[in-house]
């Protein structure tokens, strides 16, 4: 600091002398005068007047392709120049991206006699926010071209610059995992048209009727393919791995909840009419024999035996009364449709049901958009977490007095 002050001053004191003495200096001295003069504004100005980012200088090329992890070489004219005159160093320079400022990328290489610099493009945890919006617009961008420059790393000034770098933000694997995401969603559809991977029930009908569509198993499957393909969609832009967040799990965690509960329900469900209908037929039964082995005793009227078989025969009858009115035995369901049974029970379309598909969808939406545009996985405020907990919560409650479909 105290020698970049002592220079100015030194560039001040130059400076008066040369403009007292415009009128009487000789001819052949105006011309170095000018460009001393010149090189003091310039570092009187903020230094990057003296620099200029070019396609190719007599020694280097600037590097027009590149991606992520790459090193790049930027040609500049007048550098030699600038570090002669306001005494820097290049390390003193910061790479810019589509007018964003890399803050932590230093040059890792630099000649002054050749006039390049090196860079290393890697994402600096201090520089994901510049680095989120630079890819954003080389995606946005034609050909995905943005423009390319340097500037002084304590300052905002930047070097005049007409050179653009074509970013490509998809690696050359790309193609491979964009496959694999749709060789994973065809399975998904495969298996849950031709199994009963998100259906409901337990006895299937007859072919070619199909179990219906369970709304916590489509839930569950909805955020599962969501959460892998944004996580591979992350790590193949920024190479980031460690990208899940807890807002995230907790979305997993409470579709995973919503579809265990409700596999749980209706099973439970279906497993105590069957009960019920088995205790009382097994009731039946003794009953009924009980019965026969008292009557072909032919007991005598007001025997202890007689007391007993009229006593049968009233528990019998009143037995036969509670098979009668007992819930019949389920009738396999059936599919009516993908959308109808998500948003029906056996009472016809519920406004619970259709209340948990819409917000599902909404957070959908907001969970892609945060992915593509700030390359996250988002982190969903408490509220938002709640309000899916909530909507889940009243699917579940209603499926405790919900007909079986």
């Amino acid at each position: 600091m105290i020698r970049r002050q002592a220079t100015v001053v030194f560039c001040l004191f130059v400076m008066i002398p040369l403009a007292a003495a415009q009128n009487t200096a000789p001819a052949q001295e105006t011309a170095p005068a000018q460009n001393v003069t010149a090189n003091c504004k310039a570092l009187l100005q903020g230094d990057m007047s003296l620099l200029k980012v070019v396609e190719q200088n007599q020694h280097k090329k600037t590097t027009t392709d590149a991606e992520l992890d790459d090193r790049i070489t930027v040609a500049v004219q007048g550098l030699q120049n600038w570090i002669r005159t306001c005494e820097k160093t290049p390390r003193d320079l910061r790479l810019y991206l589509a007018g964003q400022k890399l803050s932590e990328s230093a040059p890792t290489l630099a000649s002054e006699q050749d006039e390049f610099l090196d860079f290393h493009l890697e994402i600096h945890p201090k520089d994901r926010d510049a680095w989120v919006q630079i890819l954003y617009d080389a995606r946005e961008a034609e050909d995905h071209k943005i423009p390319l420059s340097i500037g002084f790393k304590d300052t905002v000034r930047v070097a005049n610059s007409d050179v653009q770098i074509r970013l490509l933000v998809y690696p050359h694997y790309t193609a491979l995992i964009v496959a694999l995401l749709i060789v994973l969603l065809v399975a998904m559809l495969i298996l849950s048209i031709r199994t009963d991977l998100l259906r409901d029930g337990i006895n299937p009908p007859l072919r070619p009727a199909r179990l219906p569509y369970n709304l916590g198993r489509v839930q569950m499957a909805f955020w599962f393919y969501l959460v892998v393909a944004a996580y591979l969609y992350v790590w193949l832009i920024t190479g980031e791995y460690n990208t899940l967040t807890n807002s995230v799990l907790a979305l997993i965690g409470i579709s995973a909840g919503t579809g265990l509960a409700a596999v749980f329900l209706d099973r439970k469900k279906v497993e105590e009419i069957l009960a019920e209908r088995a205790r009382l037929e097994t009731q039946l039964t003794a009953l009924t024999a009980r019965i026969n082995e008292l009557t072909a005793a032919n007991p005598a009227p007001g025997s202890q035996l007689d007391q007993e078989l009229q006593q049968k025969k009233n528990s019998l009858i009143e037995v036969q009364a509670q098979l009668a009115h007992a819930a019949p035995p389920l009738p396999a369901p059936v599919s009516s449709g993908f959308i109808k049974d998500i948003l029906s029970s056996g009472e016809g379309v519920g406004f619970h049901r259709f209340q948990m598909v819409a917000w599902t969808l909404v957070l959908g939406i907001i969970f892609v958009r945060s992915v593509y545009r700030d390359l996250t996985l988002p982190d969903f405020d408490t509220s938002l977490l709640g309000l899916m907990g909530l909507s889940s919560g009243t699917y579940i409650g209603f499926k405790f007095p919900e007909k079986p479909k």
